[in-house]
């Protein structure tokens, strides 16, 4: 079987849960048939699957939806009034993933593209958010200063 890394579009397998599954959390009979992408592997024995809505059951996907409705209603409920006018249309979409821990054995390769959504831009806001607050080295100060004070004799 093909390596399987983070970013790939897999199906779980369908099978049996047995009293180790139970045990250890990693399967359960509803995982079966699920399609996804991995988005990270902590080890062998447990792999973060974000699952495709599509591959939800009736039932479940629009369990799933009602959470989903739910949140947003409670954030958007907590938000002061100016706040809630400040938001943008994009910012007012609430992205609810369908996220799975299980078991790297669990998974079979799948080919095609995904439908799941990239981890865009949340994480592009966060690593932006995390370069603003990065510390800067002596030298990367000493720079700035440097084209500080050429700016100002300029």
């Amino acid at each position: 079987m093909p390596a399987i890394v983070e970013g790939d579009r897999i199906r779980v397998v369908t099978r049996e849960a047995v009293s180790a599954d139970l045990k250890s959390g990693l399967y359960y009979n509803y995982f079966g048939g699920l399609t996804g992408v991995i988005r990270k592997v902590y080890s062998p024995e447990s792999v973060v699957v974000e699952i495709e809505q599509e591959s939800l059951t009736t039932e479940i996907r629009r369990r799933h939806h009602d959470i989903r409705d739910q949140m947003k209603t409670k954030w958007l409920d907590g938000l002061s009034e100016e706040g809630r006018s400040r938001l943008t249309e994009r910012e007012r979409d609430f992205h609810l993933r369908y996220v799975i821990l299980t078991a790297m054995k669990d998974l079979e390769p799948l080919e095609g593209p995904t439908t799941a959504k990239p981890l865009g831009p949340a994480s592009t806001a966060a690593a932006e958010a995390a370069e603003a607050t990065r510390r800067l080295s002596s030298q990367e100060l000493a720079e700035a200063e440097e084209a500080e004070l050429a700016k100002h004799k300029a």
